[in-house]
């Protein structure tokens, strides 16, 4: 999957005009952390990590069809359906998924594997789960590697929000299936969710 998932914003996003040795090795490798390290210019090292954390769990658990679209970088996002978890302790973290319902049941259909007709139960628990799983990695990754400690609070979903940051978040937005959703990502910055 990382191939599909990356290659194509690569080629289109890179700065040069020709791949160096180097990167066309880390291309070939298709490695998601050396790619991130090597082509995303993020804010700092927590959400390189973040990052490279929730791609690596959609490599592991989704579908090849996922294929990243764009990266943005904005103090405020506003999503028709947000799900969503905050990590707290040494530094605070938000992970989101947002997106249409259709678009975010493609997503819980495609984790949990089975087709999901409806936005229900399963859904829902598909999704946390999915949004679990991703901050899990990332928390393990930081309290491993940095001695950051981090307390997961339950996912949490809303309608109609809008998210501000202090500083910024990442929107990373992805194609599946014919579908968009978009992964809100904010490392050691603070957030504010209204309805």
């Amino acid at each position: 999957m990382q191939d599909k998932m990356m290659n194509k914003y690569i080629a289109k996003n890179h700065s040069g005009s020709v791949f160096t040795d180097s990167e066309l090795k880390v291309i070939k490798n298709g490695d998601i952390d050396e790619m991130i390290s090597t082509f995303f210019d993020l804010n700092n090292n927590y959400y390189k990590k973040q990052m490279q954390s929730a791609f690596n769990i959609l490599n592991q658990y989704m579908s090849g069809d996922v294929e990243l679209e764009s990266v943005a970088y904005l103090k405020e996002y506003t999503g028709k359906f947000v799900g969503c978890q905050l990590m707290d302790g040494d530094i605070d973290v938000f992970l989101g998924i947002a997106g249409d319902d259709k678009d975010l049941l493609c997503v819980a259909s495609a984790f949990s594997q089975e087709e999901l007709q409806e936005f229900d139960a399963d859904a829902y628990d598909a999704l946390c789960e999915l949004i679990n799983v991703m901050n899990g990695a990332y928390a393990t990754r930081l309290s491993g590697e940095e001695r950051i400690e981090l307390s997961l609070h339950p996912p949490v979903f809303y309608t109609n929000t809008s998210i501000k940051a202090e500083v910024g978040l990442y929107i990373v937005t992805f194609s599946m299936n014919k579908h968009k959703f978009n992964l809100l990502m904010a490392a050691d910055d603070k957030i504010k969710l209204t309805a």
